[in-house]
């Protein structure tokens, strides 16, 4: 049946490239989330999940009912794709993978540090990459994402999110700048003199606190 708003959603995922893992509120009825290839959240999420992406996606399915359309996100997985589109579902392409940004003359830097598994990445000025050091972004668990990084790299998640710590760096007698950065899950108990927890990571209920 279609997308009811007043029914209760519950946390599903659907399996993507590269082994990643896409968690998502649903709520169509047990009959269509399995024909779209679409499992339950259990208890505790399978390493490589994550919730609440812009980057990567699942492809969308859609299909008319008597009662309007039913769409949701579905598996990848070629099986069901096929089975989807014998079963009159439009399938949507494949959605495109966020790029990134090199080199020392842009304005930015794309950079990811690992948390459950994943590379989180994140846009980070050069300017602040410049302050924060070649060898404090390593202690920090910040890597700088390379072409090659770019089909397992994972944009906005909610879940999991990583901490972030922060530093003053002193710029003169009562002047300097505070840098704040996330971190990585190995770093957070490990940091470089100086830096600080400023806010802990997010995980799924279920995950260890460790």
């Amino acid at each position: 049946m279609p997308d009811n708003k007043y029914q209760t959603r519950d946390a599903v995922s659907v399996p993507l490239d590269n082994g990643l893992i896409y968690v998502f509120s649903t709520n169509v009825d047990t009959e269509e989330r399995n024909n779209l290839g679409q499992t339950p959240l259990p208890a505790v999420a399978p390493a490589l999940a994550f919730m609440g992406g812009n980057s990567p996606k699942p492809r969308r399915a859609r299909r008319r009912t008597a009662d309007g359309w039913n769409s949701s996100f579905c598996s990848v997985t070629p099986a069901i794709l096929a089975a989807l589109k014998t079963a009159g579902w439009q399938i949507s392409k494949i959605p495109k993978k966020r790029g990134i940004i090199t080199g020392t003359t842009a304005r930015a830097v794309t950079v990811y540090v690992t948390v459950r598994g994943i590379k989180y990445a994140w846009n980070m000025p050069q300017e602040t990459r410049v302050k924060i050091t070649a060898a404090t972004l390593t202690a920090l668990g910040i890597q700088i994402a390379t072409a090659a990084d770019i089909p397992t790299l994972v944009w906005g998640a909610s879940l999991p999110r990583p901490a972030k710590a922060q530093f003053f760096l002193a710029t003169g007698p009562g002047n300097g700048d505070t840098l704040s950065t996330f971190v990585g899950q190995a770093q957070e108990d490990n940091l470089p003199a100086g830096w600080k927890l400023k806010s802990p990571r997010l995980m799924f209920p279920g995950d260890p606190a460790v």
